[in-house]
């Protein structure tokens, strides 16, 4: 089972030898963003054109953008602390980054309907991100 993906020991940060390390979180998140589009969205092969938002860029949080990159999504991840967005741009963790909101939503409308995956670090409060993303989504 484990060898086809369909089951894992523990957390990913220490449960086993092959999840050490960032390549094993970056590993076993994509598996996690795979499986979640597959029961919610009904996703068969990729997050391709799907929209991906979470926050943090500290410790190991830079898989999560990456991870996503690999399934295809478009990823936003808010981050308040400048220091660790120019930190995971500068080391590849994260594709593009911005401090403007209206910036970010258009790179991230614009990758979605190309069906490019890309991360987006947006050095702003996830709170603010969430509530454009609820507002917009109104229209």
């Amino acid at each position: 089972m484990y060898a086809t993906g369909v089951s894992q020991y523990g957390q990913m940060t220490a449960g086993s030898f092959c999840y050490i390390g960032p390549q094993g979180i970056v590993h076993g998140t994509t598996l996690t963003l795979l499986n979640a589009g597959r029961k919610y969205l009904g996703t068969t092969d990729d997050l391709a054109g799907k929209l991906f938002v979470t926050a943090g860029l500290g410790g190991m949080s830079g898989a999560q953008a990456k991870a996503a990159v690999v399934c295809g999504a478009v990823t936003i991840v808010a981050e308040v602390s400048e220091e660790a967005v120019d930190k995971r741009h500068a080391q590849g963790w994260v594709l593009e980054k911005t401090s403007d909101l209206d910036e970010c939503l258009r790179l991230a409308a614009s990758a979605v309907a190309e069906k490019r995956g890309t991360s987006i670090a947006y050095h702003g409060n996830v709170v603010d991100l969430w509530e454009r993303l609820a507002q917009d989504s109104k229209r």
